[in-house]
């Protein structure tokens, strides 16, 4: 399962509600985590993507690839193959959204690039909708009120910056809505989106063949 969405929509806080739900409720083991940086030895690179300053695009694309392909071999599959249940922040779309849509980066070559990576699809995709006035307004109001909390390069590049991924992030989404549980965030409480991304994956689970 993994969980979409511009900076400031809620992804971390939604991410932990829905793994420590599935626990309870499937009995099972969730492993939760994210990109970039969610492996063993993977905190460096997440500093490096993070923090470098006036990184080139074509880098910064490539050192996504290279993060999701050990994130990938060194976690995700090895739990998926135990049998776990895996709860990611962020995919394809992020970087599709982001490295297209807020850096302009050839979408073509990006969308070859990653087909020819064989990133699996998860089997759940949820987007968490919110516009992006508010969410950069969220991610102001924690600087403000949190003196450790430092915005990192995407986070900092504003507003508009924002706008541009989550018109990207609707494109991508308009070509398959399928394929996605949308949950309007708004000015909505977490509990709120938490129970609705919740009831509508159970329904999702619920559909799949050999389900009870």
């Amino acid at each position: 399962i993994t969980i979409e969405g511009i900076d400031g929509s809620g992804k971390s806080t939604q991410a932990d509600h829905l793994a420590n739900w599935l626990s309870a409720v499937a009995d099972e083991k969730v492993i939760r985590t994210f990109e970039p940086g969610g492996w063993k030895g993977g905190k460096t690179l997440r500093k490096f993507i993070l923090e470098t300053k006036n990184l080139c695009t074509m880098s910064e694309f490539l050192l996504f690839m290279a993060d999701r392909a050990e994130h990938l071999h060194r976690v995700i599959i090895p739990e998926l193959l135990a049998g776990n249940h895996v709860v990611c922040e962020r995919w394809n779309e992020s970087t599709l959204a982001y490295q297209c849509g807020g850096h302009g980066m050839d979408y073509d070559f990006a969308e070859k690039v990653i087909a020819s990576c064989s990133f699996p699809e998860p089997d759940v995709k949820i987007f968490l909708d919110i516009p992006p006035v508010i969410a950069f307004s969220r991610m102001k109001s924690r600087e403000n009120l949190d003196d450790k909390y430092k915005r990192d390069r995407f986070e900092a590049e504003g507003l508009v910056f924002l706008e541009k991924v989550s018109s990207f992030y609707h494109r991508l989404i308009a070509k398959n809505p399928d394929k996605f549980i949308m949950i309007d965030c708004g000015e909505r409480q977490e509990y709120e989106i938490a129970g609705e991304i919740m009831r509508k994956l159970g329904v999702e689970l619920s559909d799949e063949p050999n389900s009870d």
